[in-house]
């Protein structure tokens, strides 16, 4: 997620305040500390501008 972000120019910040979340917790899920409820991976797959399926397609 954290790559897809990036590419997309956005801040943890900037994706937490679309996600309507803490930027604290945007950082847990990249880091594999947290695992974010579906209607969040929806929120974020939404605001990343991406389908379902990009964001859980293999790691690179």
């Amino acid at each position: 997620m954290a790559e897809v972000r990036k590419e997309k120019g956005l801040t943890q910040e900037q994706l937490a305040d679309l996600v309507d979340v803490h930027r604290t917790y945007i950082g847990f899920i990249e880091q594999g500390k947290r695992n974010p409820v579906i209607a969040n991976i929806y929120k974020i797959s939404k605001a990343l501008k991406i389908s379902l399926k990009e964001l859980f397609s293999p790691f690179k």
